[in-house]
């Protein structure tokens, strides 16, 4: 493992840091196909980008679901309470600080405030032209419901070192280095407004916070030896369903028809 800190060696702040760096480095985060979709190097990109966005909703729309049972799972009080802030910001409460950091970057407090996320992520889908019609003629994958089942397990049925190491190192943390360069995507491909596109935008600026919160109580976590191991492992799988389900998405737009 990268970093000086191993499972039984060094304090719970240096375990934790050395497992941010590896979360950062995996291929998941860094997967070659959010770099083709950049480039349009498949067939239809937008085709593949309006598949992209489907299947990840499967996960997406459930992660309220997925942070209520972590919170569920923690043991002390102040940790549960630090978690509910991330909760109650799913839900679409902006303070004037955010809403102050969200106007430097052109996101409109109107576009936001009082909104559930899970709502946002419905207008991108909806401004993508995924409607009815779409979702009657397109299931989702298998990869899709692989990856929302085993981390909704994760976070409510391993415990609460697996379920932060997964919600937190294995997600909170690395998610915004994944949405920037869908992002990039979009500019370059789809004529969507930032308004309509402002879920992506959104947790690429903000989900430091969330991710601050989520490794400050896997540290206290880290304290203890034996909470170490199943931290890591929550992470690590978190981030091997991501990449199952990235490397799925990329077969799936290779073996689209191309646009004539």
């Amino acid at each position: 493992m990268s970093g000086s800190a191993t499972s039984k060696t060094g304090t719970g702040h240096e375990y934790v840091k050395a497992l941010c760096e590896q979360a950062c480095n995996h291929r998941a985060v860094n997967h070659p196909y959010l770099q083709q979709l950049i480039a349009g190097e498949v067939p239809d990109v937008k085709g593949a980008l309006k598949d992209f966005v489907y299947q990840y909703s499967a996960y997406s729309l459930d992660f309220i679901r997925f942070l209520t049972a972590t919170i569920s799972q923690l043991e002390k009080g102040e940790h549960r309470k630090a978690l509910m802030q991330n909760l109650v910001e799913e839900t679409g409460r902006i303070d004037a600080e955010n809403a102050a950091l969200l106007k430097t970057i052109g996101i409109e407090l109107e576009w936001v405030d009082g909104i559930p996320h899970p709502e946002l992520f419905s207008r991108y889908m909806s401004a993508a032209g995924i409607d009815s019609e779409y979702r009657r003629s397109n299931e989702f994958s298998d990869e899709a419901i692989i990856w929302r089942d085993l981390f909704y397990s994760l976070c409510s049925k391993e415990g609460p070192a697996r379920a932060l190491g997964a919600i937190g190192l294995g997600t909170e943390n690395i998610v915004k280095y994944i949405y920037r360069p869908f992002i990039k995507a979009i500019d370059r491909h789809l004529d969507i407004s930032l308004r309509d596109r402002v879920f992506f935008d959104l947790h690429a600026t903000l989900d430091d916070q969330h991710g601050d919160v989520l490794t400050n109580i896997a540290i206290d976590y880290a304290e203890k030896p034996e909470n170490r191991k199943p931290i890591k492992e929550g992470m690590l799988m978190a981030l091997s369903i991501r990449n199952s389900f990235f490397d799925a998405l990329q077969a799936r737009a290779h073996a689209m028809q191309p646009v004539q």
